[in-house]
């Protein structure tokens, strides 16, 4: 009696290895692949919220005022956004535009330029 105990429970032993052999490296693998996307995603969303992104502009970098996702990547589109809404501005308006920090940075870059730097 013991031993067919013994033999049965030495075959479901080797039948539960059998059926699960193999799955702890793709386990292990699928784990590493998890952490791995999860780190990067952090990194990418972190690298989002500090950095503005300028790829028409020799894919210029620099750091934003305060964390956000605003302006991450900045095409001409939002630079032609930018300069349109400060034309259509008039006054006050113009001075509050002027103090914004995308403005600011976009002008130190020599991206934008005022009329009054110009000469005209």
């Amino acid at each position: 009696m013991e031993k067919e105990t013994n033999q049965q429970n030495i075959s479901s032993r080797e039948q539960w290895i059998l059926a699960n052999s193999g799955t702890g490296i793709t386990t292990e693998l699928w784990k590493a692949t998890r952490s791995f996307i999860k780190v990067a995603s952090l990194a990418v969303a972190a690298f989002s919220a500090s950095f503005h992104v300028m790829p028409d502009h020799s894919y210029r970098i620099f750091p934003k005022e305060r964390l956000s996702f605003a302006y991450t990547v900045i095409a001409s589109a939002e630079v032609d956004r930018l300069i349109d809404r400060y034309n259509e501005a008039a006054g006050m308006e113009r001075t509050l535009i002027r103090q914004e920090y995308i403005y600011q940075r976009l002008d130190e870059l020599g991206i934008i330029v005022s009329k009054e730097q110009d000469g005209e």
